[in-house]
């Protein structure tokens, strides 16, 4: 049997082991597929992100040029330029200021198909503006004469301006604002912080639909920006990601010609990407540890059971050889009394044969106490026993404990009762309260060295009778005393080796006591002797 439990445990151990290993396996491999799906989400997320930064942009520059267009002061005329055309009449558009215009042709098919896509009351200015961002030569036209009455209106400034810096390239001025004032040309103040909260704001947004507890950083630079070196066998590849280099050239209203303005390069880094992963894996990795103690709970509960099952297999044996012996005892003493009436005459000696009958009626007793005991633990097990209350003389009942156990052993023994609170009668089954009490006792006896000294105390304990017994014995150790009332458990006896027993007493004792509605408990030290409490209702209170 031990052998067979070892190799169920070694083969649950392997399995549990099997499990786990897999499980963590698993779960790696799928951390990595998530650490590659996200290192080309978080580019897609930037391509986004930039795309919303370039509509911006336009969107910028499409209010700025109609407001420009419709300003005081500047113009614009439309004329047909032939007449004869009745399908594709070529318009002669003018546009211009006091500083000068520039004439642009646009046949009215073109300039109907954009008028179609505003508002019904869409103005000349906002028609043109429309058109500029699909006809490059219009929106070249127009940045042309814009730009012009910009530099007309700051060329004071501009000259002195030439003059102080003439080490720097001419094209630099377009990016100071002390230049231009609100004019086509101009670097908004502070760009590259404006640049980078509005790309920030984009990219997080984007970034929260598909990885939303993920933290990450922009980094610009006006200079191609150094990646990390690509090493797959490297240790940060699992801790580390960042987007590939992306070009950003919306700055404000500046739209001419960008090279000659700061070129921005930008790349979001995500120092630790394995964080915001493993949120996304909360819900898989709960379940699969879930799984995994799942599992060793059931392979805890097989082994609990499987060791249950040795140890009442064990139990058992010891019960039934114990109950062999017991029942062979007296057996034996009862064979031998009827031969020595049939073969020495004792028929013919009246005390004799007294003594003899005397000797087997006490063995027969005995051997129907223990055939008793066998069929109410078999009761117990299918719930048929009945409890029989009565009022008992409890002082009565005890006196006549004490006397049969005086009367059954050999040892010298002291039994003391004392009923503190006077209780004169309890209420319960007389036969099976009597086996409760007498339980007990015959155990302090059996387990106690000469000379035996027993104390009875009964109190009363609200509306309970609390009998407390306890003798100077040997002692049960606190490895055992929660197990004593198993069925079938015996409390190895140590130096006493003519102790016998079924196992059955105390299960039987706790049974009893807890029909009636009380409860039975023990303290005990080794060699310092056990003190039973046992409690019952009392019906007069």
């Amino acid at each position: 049997m031990k052998r067979k439990l070892k190799v169920v445990l070694v083969l649950i151990a392997l399995s549990l082991t099997g499990i786990i290993v897999f499980q963590v396996y698993w779960s790696f491999n799928a951390f990595k597929v998530n650490k590659q799906q996200f290192d080309s989400d978080i580019n897609i997320v930037m391509q986004r992100a930039l795309d919303s930064c370039k509509k911006d942009y336009f969107d910028s520059i499409r209010v700025v040029m109609v407001k420009r267009l419709s300003a005081k002061g500047f113009f614009i005329k439309i004329d047909t330029a032939h007449e004869a055309d009745t399908v594709h009449k070529q318009l002669s558009i003018t546009f211009g200021s006091k500083l000068g215009f520039l004439p642009f042709q646009m046949t009215s098919n073109v300039y109907d198909f954009y008028r179609q896509k505003l508002p019904r009351n869409a103005t000349r200015a906002e028609v043109l503006t429309e058109a500029s961002f699909y006809v490059p030569q219009l929106m070249g036209n127009l940045v042309s004469i814009l730009g012009s009455d910009d530099i007309s209106a700051n060329m004071n400034v501009l000259d002195a301006f030439l003059k102080a810096h003439s080490n720097e390239p001419s094209d630099s001025v377009m990016a100071h604002n002390k230049i231009i004032e609100s004019g086509i040309y101009e670097m908004p103040p502070n760009y590259r912080q404006a640049d980078s909260i509005k790309l920030h704001k984009y990219y997080a947004a984007e970034l929260r639909k598909m990885h939303p507890h993920t933290r990450f950083e922009l980094v610009f630079s006006t200079k191609p920006i150094p990646a990390k070196p690509a090493d797959p066998h490297h240790a940060d590849e699992l801790r580390y990601s960042e987007t590939n280099e992306q070009p950003y050239d919306y700055h404000s209203f500046v739209f001419v010609d960008n090279t000659i303005f700061d070129h921005l390069y930008v790349r979001a880094i995500f120092r630790n990407p394995q964080f915001g992963i493993l949120n996304e894996m909360v819900k898989v990795l709960v379940l699969s540890g879930l799984l995994i103690l799942f599992t060793i709970f059931c392979f805890y509960y097989i082994i609990r059971t499987i060791v249950h099952q040795k140890r009442l297999t064990e139990l058992k044996d010891d019960f039934i050889n114990n109950m062999t012996h017991e029942l062979k005892t007296p057996i034996a003493t009862i064979t031998v009394a009827i031969e020595g009436l049939q073969k020495y005459n004792a028929l013919n000696d009246p005390e004799k044969t007294q003594r003899y009958l005397q000797t087997s009626r006490n063995e027969l007793t005995r051997l129907n106490d223990l055939v008793s005991k066998v069929l109410n633990i078999a009761a117990f097990d299918n719930k048929e026993i009945s409890l029989v209350k009565e009022a008992i003389k409890i002082d009565d009942l005890l006196n006549e404990l004490i006397s049969a156990e005086k009367l059954k052993t050999d040892k010298e023994i002291s039994i003391t009762y004392t009923n503190k609170n006077n209780i004169d009668v309890i209420d319960a089954d007389r036969l099976h309260f009597r086996n409760v009490l007498g339980n007990i006792l015959d155990n302090a006896v059996k387990y106690s060295t000469e000379p035996v000294v027993i104390t009875i105390d009964l109190t009363k304990s609200g509306g309970n009778a609390v009998f407390s017994i306890k003798d100077n014995g040997i002692g049960i150790s606190q490895a055992h005393i929660k197990h004593i009332f198993g069925k079938f458990y015996r409390v190895p006896a140590g130096n006493v080796h003519n102790v016998k027993g079924t196992g059955l007493g105390l299960n039987y004792v706790k049974y009893i006591v807890e029909a009636h509605g009380g409860n039975v408990t023990v303290k005990s030290e080794v060699n310092a002797g056990t003190e039973f409490t046992v409690t019952i209702p009392l019906t007069n209170g």
